[in-house]
């Protein structure tokens, strides 16, 4: 099971920054990070291997998070997989409020997707052909 973690911060670019600097003043690595700026407000989404490490250092420092379960596909880099595997959720009643690139291992693809329902999503990814479910 993976964890994305998820910050809103007011302000400037500063004050985003600060908030990742929180995390790497506590030694804590992040696998991938996406970030946006909507209206006045920074969202951060990461994922890290120290779930209760992030949790702690937030709480500590006083800033209001999120965190939910999402899901990790592993798929073979080849044009429309992303689009395949979506579909395959999709078309059986899972919504997607998220989806990244985590990384590339050799000929694969690791997509992150932030769904509405983690479980029904993990059973219809897990018989997907070609793609394994972290």
């Amino acid at each position: 099971m993976t964890t994305e973690f998820e910050l809103t911060i007011s302000g400037s670019s500063k004050d985003l920054l600060d908030a990742v600097a929180l995390l790497a003043e506590h030694n804590i690595n992040l696998d991938t990070i996406a970030t946006a700026k909507v209206g006045e407000k920074y969202f951060i989404r990461f994922l890290t291997a120290v779930d209760e490490e992030c949790r702690h250092t937030f709480i500590k420092a006083d800033l209001p998070f999120t965190e939910r379960k999402v899901l990790v596909i592993d798929m073979y880099n080849r044009p429309g997989q992303w689009v395949r595997a979506a579909r395959c959720l999709v078309d059986k009643g899972v919504q997607i409020k998220t989806s990244y690139l985590l990384g590339q291992k050799g000929d694969r693809l690791r997509f992150v997707f932030g769904v509405d329902d983690y479980q029904k999503a993990k059973q219809i990814a897990g018989q997907i052909a070609e793609c394994s479910v972290d």
